[in-house]
């Protein structure tokens, strides 16, 4: 199913996954020539988690089919068995479903067999949609800004920065400049005896939390 449109909540009790890749020619300075990047909302469009970096694997159409292969293979080991899988590389989704009736080329053999195993898991619930590329700006960021800082999958359970910002709009969440953000009364500006302030605070101090991948396999 092609979709066009913004859908940032799945159904009740679904975890959403966006995924998005690229790939270069020429390569970065790190090395990377393919960035790739996995993002989970529960069925409140929060953030559980994502998972950006690089697979250093050569070609654009299989860093597209691994993105989705990936994606579904952290979702076992997270026990995520009622999925929605968002995509905007159509090309590698319709080589996927028609696998099977079209045949894939041969350096795609392996990973669609392992997306084609994915599907058929009767524990598994699994929609599958293609987007449009303006309604996944949110992953596109964040697979080039995994491409240029790391050379490995790697886990981020915090917003910060811009990837705060896009979410906020994703959500329609508003505006995160500190004029929109409550504070807390304890956090009330305090001053001194000369007037200087020397307490002050806004809510929502979002920490980043960076750890390597490790699936439950190699534990």
């Amino acid at each position: 199913m092609v979709d066009a449109g913004i859908h940032w909540t799945p159904k009740e009790y679904f975890i959403k996954i966006n995924v998005h890749s690229f790939y270069l020619d020429d390569p970065l300075p790190n090395g990377n020539r393919s960035g790739i990047v996995i993002v989970f909302r529960n069925d409140r469009g929060t953030l559980v988690q994502m998972i950006v970096g690089s697979l250093r694997i050569h070609g654009r159409r299989l860093n597209e089919l691994y993105a989705m292969q990936y994606a579904l293979r952290r979702a076992f080991f997270e026990n995520y068995n009622l999925l929605e899988l968002e995509t905007d590389h159509g090309e590698a989704y319709w080589e996927w479903m028609r696998s099977n009736e079209e045949g894939v080329r041969p350096e795609h053999q392996y990973v669609v067999r392992q997306l084609n195993a994915r599907q058929d898991d009767k524990n598994l619930s699994l929609d599958v949609t293609v987007i449009n590329e303006e309604s996944n700006l949110f992953a596109a960021y964040l697979a080039e800004y995994g491409a240029h800082h790391w050379t490995s999958m790697i886990i981020i359970k915090g917003i910060f920065g811009r990837v705060r910002e896009l979410w906020f709009n994703d959500m329609g969440l508003g505006l995160v400049d500190p004029q929109f953000q409550a504070i807390h009364e304890e956090d009330l500006v305090e001053t001194d005896n000369d007037g200087d302030i020397v307490n002050a605070g806004f809510e929502a101090n979002i920490t980043v939390v960076l750890e390597p991948v490790v699936d439950q396999e190699m534990v």
